[in-house]
């Protein structure tokens, strides 16, 4: 076994998200219920319409071994109930998911309104 030492974790929450072949950097919204588990390769419902569909993400990195990717939706023409995201490593439906999120309560939109999503990634020894 080997083991990662604390600038090795920077070094991956910094890095993850930037913008080199194959990087994880749209998020996409679920008005299903996104699958937490881990054969998850997809959202179950994903949103393509409307404002909702997939964002170009802006990664920065936190403290303590954080990756955070962040996009703003703004909705028109119609109302979803929002159940979860997920992070991709292309703008169009498909590809690779890096990590995906069920919200503990549905978030419900209307045309005309926007949201903030941000995805958090800690880097950390088991």
């Amino acid at each position: 076994m080997v083991y990662v030492p604390n600038a090795g974790l920077e070094y991956l929450a910094r890095y993850s998200g930037q913008q080199t072949a194959g990087y994880f950097g749209w998020l996409a919204l679920d008005d299903g219920t996104t699958v937490e588990a881990a054969g998850t390769t997809a959202l179950t419902s994903e949103i393509t319409t409307d404002g909702g569909e997939r964002q170009a993400a802006v990664a920065t990195y936190e403290a303590s071994y954080k990756a955070v990717w962040e996009a703003n939706y703004t909705f028109t023409g119609a109302s979803f109930t929002i159940e979860g995201c997920g992070l991709f490593d292309q703008l169009a439906v498909g590809g690779d998911v890096l990590m995906v999120h069920l919200f503990a309560a549905a978030k419900n939109v209307d045309s005309g309104e926007t949201m903030e999503l941000i995805m958090k990634l800690q880097f950390a020894r088991p």
